[in-house]
């Protein structure tokens, strides 16, 4: 039998592929810019290479950290990452391709490890839950080691790294992986059609762009940074349907992609462009020394027609509904489904949210973009109890915490201000959204830190609710973006337990008391260490 000598990226793609030294990578991939399996060596382990599984305190060598787990480990990790991540705050994969490419040992370590150290945290295994902490340093070390090799597997690996630093509270780690994500990209032209490219290449390098867009948009707002990636006439094409491109296959040629279709991340893309424009509005706002109520308006209405017409033009089996939400996971696509709807309450609850200033002039304009502020807020928490009760298709990754705390902030709002009738439901809503935070912080430690900014701003509330609450400023603009940094108390205040706290007046009885439910719901919330 004869032993193939191209590398499989070339036998795949069907290129002559000339002869390098062992252990490097081929001209037609480095011409390509993609991993090249010359590089690596088979990483499936042999029997006696197989990880085992330690308690997290044993101490680690170098040589353990790289190790890997077993196949049936390995399988149920690529398994988790695509259930709970692939797709949802990034889309980086074909399907099929990485599940063979990880079976075969041919994926590279840096990507490999990564997934590891994301999916581990879904792992009903207490050993592989612990384990994810070694895989995390395993990744975040052999991307450092490749930075100076610009390729689409490294631009993957960085944006893993990077959402391991978020998960883990380090900031500027996490900035620092996906600029280097970001440059990469830029070096390979990545946004430019290659004719050499078959058609999961091309629909793999356009994700991975579209991916570093939507990051940009979410990262720079939570570290309070400029942007790095502007839209222009360079930028590719949008993404095809997920189920059309889970089913191409690495034998098709290019011709036969004839019909594209959007799916879940185009939509995403044009909501995630109008998110960065409300950023930007609310940016202008808290910058402005005088507010022109006019040209506010103005602006609103704009923003608010934008999002009107992203619901409107939906396909009718993309909009929310408890049918279409069971049909999407029958496709394996409702946890995205799910983080697409959840993505468009949150933009609109960011547009109307500056209405929720009681200095603002009481208009009949403020009292309708007041209420659908609260409609927003509410309709996310509404989906995610009705995802958590379909079971399948729960938004579990990293950035629906903070998502839920701004939700949660406006329950806060209406439970001190609103109607009598309105009281009930919001104390059941806020106290639903608390319980979800609590999930998701034994998943993403970085949560507890949302949980923290949370209380702040709610003791905030407390303090402030006779003198003007949800005041719309630097700190409140913190507060709704800002969500990978600490959030400080308001004013120099030193407010800094989740006990009730008395008003300055108790002049308004009716606010006192309300006053000391919130005390109670927020006396119910575990404490964060």
């Amino acid at each position: 039998m004869k032993v193939a000598s191209a590398c499989l990226q070339c036998r795949t793609g069907k290129r002559k592929c000339g002869k390098s030294p062992a252990g490097t990578a081929c001209p037609q991939c480095t011409s390509r810019g993609i991993q090249c399996s010359g590089l690596r060596a088979i990483i499936a382990p042999t029997p006696t290479q197989r990880l085992r599984l330690q308690p997290a305190t044993h101490r680690r060598t170098s040589l353990e950290m790289n190790r890997l787990p077993s196949r049936e480990i390995t399988t149920e990790l690529i398994d988790l990452y695509i259930s709970y991540l692939h797709d949802k705050p990034h889309t980086l994969f074909h399907e099929p391709s990485l599940r063979e490419s990880a079976a075969e040992g041919t994926l590279s370590p840096a990507v490999l490890f990564g997934i590891f150290g994301l999916a581990a945290r879904f792992s009903s295994d207490e050993g592989v839950r612990q384990l994810g902490h070694v895989w995390s340093a395993s990744a975040r070390k052999l991307v450092r080691d490749g930075v100076e090799h610009a390729c689409v597997e490294n631009i993957q690996a960085c944006i893993l790294a990077g959402n391991i630093c978020l998960a883990d509270c380090q900031p500027d780690s996490e900035s620092i992986f996906f600029a280097v994500a970001n440059r990469m990209a830029e070096i390979l032209k990545l946004s430019r059609p290659d004719p050499a490219d078959g058609p999961i290449t091309v629909e793999i390098k356009r994700r991975v762009w579209w991916s570093l867009f939507m990051i940009d948009r979410w990262a720079s707002a939570g570290l309070g940074l400029a942007r790095q990636i502007h839209v222009d006439d360079n930028a590719p094409p949008l993404p095809m349907e997920e189920v059309q491109f889970r089913l191409l296959s690495s034998v098709q040629g290019s011709d036969t992609v004839k019909v594209w279709n959007p799916g879940i991340w185009s939509h995403m893309i044009a909501l995630v462009k109008i998110f960065g424009d409300i950023q930007d509005f609310n940016k202008m706002l808290v910058e402005a020394v005088d507010w022109e109520e006019d040209y506010i308006e103005t602006q609103v209405l704009h923003f608010a027609e934008l999002l009107t017409a992203f619901e409107r033009e939906l396909p009718p089996a993309m909009t929310v509904s408890p049918e279409n939400l069971d049909f999407q996971a029958s496709r394996g696509v409702g946890r995205a489904f799910v983080a697409l709807h959840l993505g468009y309450h949150h933009y609109a609850t960011l547009l109307y949210y500056q209405y929720l200033d009681q200095r603002r002039p009481s208009t009949s304009t403020k009292r309708i973009f007041t209420e659908r502020c609260k409609y927003h807020a509410i309709a996310f928490c509404e989906l995610i109890c009705m995802a958590a009760k379909q079971g399948a298709v729960e938004a579990l990754h990293n950035v629906v915490g903070h998502m839920t705390v701004v939700s949660s902030s406006v329950l806060l709002h209406t439970l001190l201000l609103g109607d009598d009738e309105e009281l009930p439901m919001a104390r059941q809503r806020l106290e639903s959204n608390f319980e979800f935070l609590v999930r998701l912080k034994e998943i993403w430690p970085s949560v507890d830190v949302m949980m923290k900014r949370l209380i702040t701003f709610q003791n905030e509330c407390l303090r402030t609710a006779q003198l003007g609450t949800h005041r719309f400023d630097k700190w409140m603009l913190k507060f709704l973006l800002q969500h990978a940094l600490s959030l400080d108390e308001h004013d120099g205040s030193h407010i800094s337990t989740v006990s009730f706290v008395r008003p300055t007046s108790v002049e308004d009885e009716r606010l006192l008391q309300r006053s000391r439910v919130t005390g109670n719901i927020l006396g119910t919330l575990p404490q964060t260490t």
